[in-house]
């Protein structure tokens, strides 16, 4: 057997209805309601991992960089879940409630995602440094596109200037200011859409982090309407997550991580390798 025998071939991707953005949310709440308590014990963990990561000198950043990896477990307990309903709905009678076997399933995603945590690690180094290339090329590029550049020049020439100018001035420094929060939010949005599947390639599909990279860049823009669909959704409910004290995050980081399964699947076709 020569070495190419064992090479394995990255998954293949479809392109899905927008509609699949609804689906991935109702799939996300089911798999929350499959297992409530752990996934809520599994929620309050990482959230306190990632606050006391960010106490730390540059936590922050070493934050950014640990919460693909971490949030990669709670997309395997999402897979092993819905696979534990699958085995459940081929051994139940037809009228009887479905009652999945869910004991052991969170230890065993463990266990699954400690076998992938190096490979982890370096896809999502790979997105902090891709992220922040490509970003400053974006902001900068479409800044100078729209002119930002001697528009704040402008503006803060204005700004020096008394009597109306001044006023003036702090008007278009504003504007500039919020033309910039723009482009950075079309920044961050670009990001979400191009890096999307990058930690479920990884974590589930067994691709390396760099093929997963420049898979996820292509199902991501080629499944462009279903994500957009799933990025609106998320905003409010965000909002609606942080209100309670912050406890719905409790729900939402489960939710997410079943969405985030059930769009792998749907795009790529295959129960999780994990």
């Amino acid at each position: 057997m020569t070495s190419t025998d064992l090479v394995v071939p990255d998954p293949a991707f479809r392109r899905v209805p927008a509609g699949s953005g609804l689906r991935w949310w109702a799939e996300g709440w089911r798999s929350f309601m499959q297992a409530p308590l752990p996934w809520v014990g599994l929620a309050v963990g990482l959230l306190v991992l990632l606050w006391l990561l960010g106490e730390l000198p540059m936590g922050g950043l070493l934050s950014q960089w640990l919460s693909l990896p971490l949030l990669a477990l709670g997309v395997i307990f999402a897979a092993r879940l819905r696979r534990r309903a699958t085995q459940a709905r081929e051994i139940t009678p037809a009228g009887m409630p479905l009652e999945p076997e869910n004991e052991g399933a969170l230890s065993a995603s463990g266990k699954a995602w400690t076998q992938r945590i190096g490979p982890l690690l370096l896809a999502s180094l790979l997105v902090l440094a891709l992220g922040g290339i490509i970003g400053a090329l974006i902001v900068m590029g479409l800044g100078a596109v729209f002119g930002l550049g001697l528009a704040s020049f402008g503006a803060f020439a204005k700004l020096m200037t008394p009597g109306m100018g001044m006023a003036a001035g702090m008007g278009a420094v504003a504007g500039s200011i919020m033309t910039l929060l723009l482009l950075i939010l079309l920044a961050l949005y670009l990001f979400s859409v191009a890096f999307w599947f990058v930690n479920t390639l990884v974590a589930l599909g067994g691709v390396s982090p760099w093929n997963a990279v420049k898979l996820s860049v292509r199902a991501g823009f080629a499944n462009l309407a279903p994500i957009t669909l799933f990025t609106v959704l998320l905003l409010p409910i965000s909002v609606l997550a942080m209100l309670p004290f912050g406890l719905g995050l409790l729900v939402l980081f489960p939710v997410l991580s079943g969405a985030s399964f059930a769009s792998y699947l749907e795009v790529f076709g295959g129960e999780a390798s994990a």
